[in-house]
């Protein structure tokens, strides 16, 4: 299954791979693994992307921004297993002629959760994990790789969590639930998304996931009382002219600018009757 998240922002113009200066193919390097030693009946685990893109070249998040086009995993899975939805780790903020994009331009960690079957046998398994993403510099370019991932099976005991300094260090970029930040809290009142909670850390950015139901505009507003903090995000929600009960509201809270810093997912869904005007 495809993993698509976000709306589809305008594209700049790119070059088939093979017509660019060349580096590497899609100036970016793909390396697949997991995070446990083996895998058992009923085990979820992460398939691993690592992307590493070229000195100088950057690839994109989810959500694009004003110009780009989202990094996507395809994952091809033995009968009885089930992928989840991908998991980001923290982007950083480009400023570019289109506007602000959001992406890559360091090695980037991305954690695909899959799910065994209740019954497995002692052996071997393989997922093959196509990885489509755009990376860009003065150009842009448009790479796609497939790589095959062997695992082993156990027929009744699940496997340890490999715990390795590299894993620790990728785990440290992913986001967490909001309700992981002390106070923190989400709501959206009239037509206005405000996020809350205590935290010193400073700047704070939010990072809104369009869909067709769901628009961010840009004016957004901080309110501070010591470390206590209510950022007040307006937006614009379509549901019942499309014929929709709810929208899902989402985005990423960022604090701080280090690519390491805590980074919370925002997401909740807006009732039609309820929604904003």
């Amino acid at each position: 299954m495809a993993m698509v998240v976000g709306h589809t922002p305008a594209i700049p113009n790119y070059f088939p791979a093979d017509e660019a200066p060349a580096e590497h193919p899609g100036h970016a390097v793909i390396e697949v693994r997991t995070d446990v030693g083996w895998v058992g009946p009923n085990q979820t685990f992460n398939v691993i992307v690592l992307v590493t893109p070229d000195e100088g070249w950057h690839m994109y998040w989810k959500n694009a921004g004003a110009s780009g086009s989202p990094t996507e995993f395809e994952l091809d899975v033995p009968e009885g297993f089930i992928v989840g939805e991908p998991v980001y780790p923290r982007p950083i903020i480009f400023n570019g002629e289109e506007g602000q994009t959001y992406g890559y331009d360091k090695p980037a960690a991305f954690f695909i959760p899959v799910t065994a079957p209740p019954f497995l046998n002692d052996g071997q398994a393989k997922i093959s994990v196509t990885t489509t993403w755009l990376a860009c510099k003065k150009i842009c370019v448009v790479g796609e790789e497939t790589k095959e991932l062997m695992f082993s099976t156990h027929i009744n005991e699940q496997g340890p969590l490999n715990k390795d300094k590299q894993l620790s260090r990728w785990a440290k970029a992913l986001p967490r639930p909001l309700s992981d930040l002390e106070q923190g809290n989400v709501l959206v009142s009239g037509n206005t998304l405000v996020l809350s909670g205590a935290t010193s850390m400073r700047p704070l950015f939010f990072i809104g996931i369009e869909n067709h139901l769901v628009r961010f505009e840009q004016t957004e507003r901080l309110a501070v009382d010591g470390n206590v903090f209510r950022l007040h995000i307006p937006l614009r929600i379509d549901a019942s002219q499309q014929g929709q009960d709810t929208a899902t509201v989402e985005g990423l809270l960022l604090l701080g600018r280090g690519e390491f810093d805590a980074s919370y997912t925002i997401h909740t869904e807006v009732k039609s009757g309820i929604r904003a005007q």
